[in-house]
């Protein structure tokens, strides 16, 4: 599978997964081992703090830090500033994505 990014879109699955690292290691850890495998909470409050990491990284990148280029004689703008996105997608839609991925009811 051919993965598409710009800027810093990669990191979308990076955070998600480590979200589910993260979770798996500290559940086990306060719990007692093969909790976290055998309960679905924690699976599902992993990719919610996730989600809510993406969407923040996304509101960051996307538009708070976005810096639209400039021309230095006339002072207008030249054109569009570069995006954060991942399969052509900006990275704070992820958000979305991975919020109703995790809640779309399982069979």
């Amino acid at each position: 599978m051919l993965v598409v990014w710009r800027g810093f879109g990669w990191l979308v699955p990076v955070i998600v997964f480590a979200a589910l690292i993260l979770s798996q290691l500290s559940v086990d850890d306060l719990y007692g081992e093969g909790f976290y495998t055998a309960n679905a909470w924690p699976d599902h409050a992993a990719y919610i703090l996730g989600a809510i990491a993406v969407g923040l990284l996304g509101l960051v990148l996307n538009h708070v830090k976005r810096k639209i280029p400039v021309d230095e004689k006339t002072g207008e703008p030249l054109g569009k500033a570069a995006s954060h996105s991942l399969f052509f997608m900006p990275v704070e839609y992820w958000a979305i994505i991975v919020l109703a991925l995790v809640l779309w009811p399982q069979p």
